[in-house]
This record gives C-alpha cells, sequence and structure tokens, in this order.
C-alpha cells in the first residue's frame, strides 16, 4: 500500500485543488518595462484616440478622475506625480498598504469624476547589478542603506523562504553505488508534528519519493538516521532533472537538492493563517506561496507582485460590474511598478511592467480585456501626449534614459547568488 502525506494539508493547498493561473514572468518580461511617464503620456495619446472610441469608450477631459491603487510608500509617489503632470488632477486614491485595491473607493470615486482611470498594481524594489540584477530592495537615502521593497509583500514571503530554503539545503539526493537514486529527508518535512515552526513545508512523497528503502544489516547506508527517512527517488522527479542536476546527484556523496526542490515536489501552509468560510486564507497570496519561493528564474519579490496585482485586478473588474457602476467609464491599466533609486537624479524612478488593459464603458458590465502583448503593441504604436504641466517641474527631471537601460532582467538570464 502505498503512503501518502496529503491528508495533512489544508483543502487549498491539495494538489488535486484548483488554482487559477497568472500570468508568466518569462512572458511579461519577454520585453523591457515602459518608463512609467513614457508609459502614461502614451496612455493617455490612446485613451484620446480612434481605436479606444471604436468600444465604445470617449475621453473627457473634464469629467475624468484619474486614480491610483498602489502601496504608500515613497518610492512610488512619481506615480502620483506623473498622473498629476499629465492630467492636471490630483490622483484619487483607491490602494492600500501592499499594493491592495480597495473596493470601498469606489463609490466616493465615481461621485469625483464620472470617468475613472485606474492605474495601479504592486510594487517591487530594484537594485541593478550583474546577473540580471536583484528585486525587493531599494536605496533609502534617508538612511542611507537597502531595505525592502514593497516591504509588505517581502514580510509575507520572508518566512515560507526561510523554510523553503532550509528544506533546499537539507534535504540530500545521492547514490551509494546501486542502480538508483536516494533521497535523504528529515522528519519535519515528512510530517507536521516533527517542526515547531507555523510554517509548515511537507515534501509530497507521492511525488518525490518511490518506496522507502529496506533496512538491511549488511548495507550501512539502509541503516536509518535519527530524524530523517530514506526513500528511493520518484522516477518523475528524475525526468525534471537539468543534465548537470542528474550528474551532481548520481554521487556517493550527498547533495543538497537546492532548487531541483521545485513545486512539483512539496507543498508549503501557514497554520496560523486566517481562512474565510470556505476554507480559503484571507492572504491571497498564501495558496501560490510555493510557487513564489521555488521558481527557477523569477525573484520571489517578483513573483509575489506578480501575482498580488493580479489578485487585486480581478478584486477592481469585478466589483465596477456591479449594477451601481452600470452608468460610469472605467478604463483600468494594471501593472507591476519597479523602483529603483537613480544616483545621477537623486530620485526614485518608476518602471511599469503592465499585466492588463481593462475598458468597460458606461452601460456594460462586462469590458474589453487586453494582453501584456496587446498593450506593448498597442502603446508602442501611440506618440506620448503633452503632459498638461511639465515634466520637469512636476518630477524634477522629464525623461532619463539611463534607469532603464540599467534594467537587465530577463528570465532566461537572471540567476541567483
Amino acid at each position: 500500500m502505498s503512503k501518502t502525506n496529503r491528508g495533512w494539508l489544508p483543502t487549498y493547498c491539495q494538489p488535486d485543488a484548483f488554482l487559477p493561473k497568472v500570468p508568466e514572468t518569462r512572458v511579461l518580461f519577454s520585453r523591457r518595462p515602459f518608463l512609467f511617464q513614457d508609459f502614461l503620456g502614451r496612455a493617455m495619446s490612446f485613451l484620446q484616440g480612434e481605436t479606444i472610441r471604436k468600444m465604445g469608450f470617449v475621453y473627457n477631459p473634464e469629467t475624468a478622475l484619474p486614480c491610483k491603487w498602489r502601496c504608500a510608500d515613497e518610492s512610488v509617489f512619481g506615480v502620483d506625480l506623473c498622473l498629476y503632470a499629465y492630467t492636471g488632477q490630483y490622483p484619487f486614491d483607491k490602494g492600500a498598504i501592499g499594493g491592495m485595491f480597495n473596493e470601498a473607493s469606489l463609490g466616493a470615486a465615481i461621485h469625483h469624476g464620472a470617468i475613472n482611470l485606474d492605474f495601479g498594481g504592486s510594487h517591487v524594489g530594484y537594485v541593478p547589478g550583474e546577473n540580471g540584477g536583484r528585486f525587493g530592495a531599494i536605496w533609502r537615502p534617508l538612511h542611507q542603506e537597502f531595505s525592502t521593497d514593497c516591504g509588505y509583500l517581502m514580510g509575507v514571503i520572508e518566512p515560507f523562504k526561510k523554510v523553503y530554503e532550509d528544506a533546499c539545503r537539507n534535504i540530500f539526493v545521492y547514490n551509494p553505488g546501486g542502480e538508483r537514486l536516494l533521497v535523504s529527508i528529515p522528519n519535519e518535512f515528512l510530517h507536521p508534528d516533527w517542526s515547531g515552526h507555523p510554517i509548515k513545508l511537507l515534501v509530497d512523497i507521492e511525488a518525490l519519493t518511490a518506496e522507502t528503502v529496506d533496512y538491511r544489516d549488511e548495507v550501512p547506508h539502509t541503516h536509518t538516521m535519527v530524524g530523517r527517512s530514506l526513500f528511493h527517488v520518484h522516477p518523475g522527479f528524475i525526468q525534471c532533472l537539468s543534465p548537470k542536476q542528474a550528474h551532481d546527484f548520481n554521487s556517493p556523496r550527498p547533495t543538497p537538492i537546492g532548487r531541483a526542490l521545485t513545486h512539483q515536489f512539496f507543498n508549503i501552509f501557514d497554520t496560523k493563517a486566517l481562512l474565510d468560510e470556505a476554507g480559503q486564507p484571507r492572504q491571497k497570496l498564501l495558496p501560490y506561496m510555493k510557487h513564489i519561493v521555488s521558481a527557477s528564474h523569477s525573484p520571489e519579490g517578483l513573483k509575489a507582485a506578480i501575482i498580488n496585482t493580479s489578485l487585486n485586478h480581478n478584486a477592481l473588474t469585478d466589483a465596477v460590474r456591479a449594477q451601481a457602476f452600470l452608468s460610469y467609464d472605467f478604463v483600468s491599466f494594471t501593472g507591476v511598478f519597479i523602483d529603483l533609486y537613480d544616483e545621477d537624479l537623486q530620485s526614485y524612478v518608476n518602471l511599469f511592467q503592465p499585466l492588463g488593459l481593462t475598458i468597460k464603458p458606461q452601460g456594460c458590465q462586462r469590458e474589453v480585456e487586453m494582453t501584456t502583448e496587446e498593450i506593448h503593441h498597442l502603446l508602442q504604436e501611440q506618440t506620448p501626449a503633452t503632459p498638461v504641466l511639465p515634466l520637469a517641474d512636476v518630477l524634477g527631471f522629464s525623461e532619463p534614459e539611463i534607469p532603464l537601460e540599467k534594467f537587465t532582467y530577463h528570465p532566461g538570464y537572471f540567476t541567483r547568488p
């Protein structure tokens, strides 16, 4: 009879539980992001053009309210300044800490403007450097040091990341001389009661292992080590290995499993997570956490920002379909803000990678939807509109080229330190 440890998993972590897809990092970043002020200039041209009028949306600057939903962090204040420069209006705040969309703000927003122009998403810090730079931190000039950005998202991720990295270091794969690879797993990653940590990482023994290694008195490597269990490796795991990983593991020396512990082979959850009536975590990132911490070429902070943006974009588009908002226009540009501090400008600069665009004309409950690729194609054809107020007067600079050149990340190039 085959063994399983899936019975200890929360319902939302079960391998057969459905998890909606979000945009893939490798697809989103097959194109370089925009400088936000350039993106906004092109977006304003699009809003005033013939293409969007054919979709039933008519832009009227006298009734259009620029809105933001983003984290309350000084590193993304340039977004507000750009919206002010291009529209002449102070942006209405629909956001909360962590890049969350505040649904309660919608009723107030439509009283301020019959057309809502939404620009929002999560943000993540970026420090230029070799191997694609690093995400999740930014230079803070007031403290003269680097710190987390977005601190909220990185705080959610951090305890899961630490437990995952501990598993990567302490699960060993090796070949003691037979024909089959073995995997030695600390019992804390097999049974939740063996760990006192509130974050539980459970190796999926159905996916990673074939069967336990039988004890043989004359074969030392079959003798159980205290606190560990020994298994034959599942063929499905071997098929997922790169040639280098397969070579490294095919050795009598126990080798840490490292990043070969991908999302198919483990589950991770917080025993103290608050759940709703349906048994789903109120922190909507948690079902995606194993994908966030184990992604091969997507840094944790960036992956979390993409997922969090997707979740909150859905909350926004779902909310504006309500009957109460039927007679109002909504245009929602959603994406990830990438923040960096530019020493030459002595200022934060915001890049923007669009994830989606939805257009809901008045009288409609469903909206026109566009993908990242469609948005890039659409906006690259636009000539940026002229701001109502000069960017140099509002931002302190107009069109910095260097920060965009410093952004060297793309998924196939990025490697972890």
